[in-house]
């Protein structure tokens, strides 16, 4: 933090903000451990997700952006994203429940999506639970 300081001299320590950000660039604070962010899926949104299959490429956006889609063209750019995963995600386990060969980068990739599947209904879950207590 040393190299990134402000002022015109860059002699005073970074603001919070400025701190918190490259910190976030060095190593992304996990989606579950920002409750505004996290609360997004447990909110109509999240469900409408999911309902539309788009819940796992939504989660994947908020990992990378830490925001929902803001305008028409991001959120096409997801729902295309969508419809490939769930094609990809039918053909490997058609292949898989056949017993036919799938190659090793595709079980990772299917791996990673069942991981990001399960967080993200997770966090939905989590959300309908807090609405439905209060």
């Amino acid at each position: 933090m040393r190299s990134k300081g402000e002022g015109r001299a860059r002699d005073f320590w970074p603001s919070h903000a400025a701190f918190v950000a490259l910190a976030q660039v060095a190593q992304p604070r996990p989606l579950e451990e920002m409750p505004g962010l996290a609360s997004w899926f447990g909110s109509a949104a999240g469900r409408a997700a999911l309902a539309e299959g788009r819940l796992v490429e939504e989660y994947r956006w908020w990992l990378a952006k830490h925001r929902p889609p803001l305008n028409p063209q991001e959120r096409r750019i997801i729902a295309d994203r969508a419809g490939a995963a769930q094609s990809k995600v039918a053909r490997l386990r058609e292949r898989l429940g056949l017993r036919l060969p799938v190659d090793p980068t595709d079980r990772e990739w299917l791996h990673a999506y069942e991981t990001h599947q399960d967080a993200a209904r997770e966090l939905v879950r989590r959300g309908q639970a807090q609405g439905e207590a209060a």
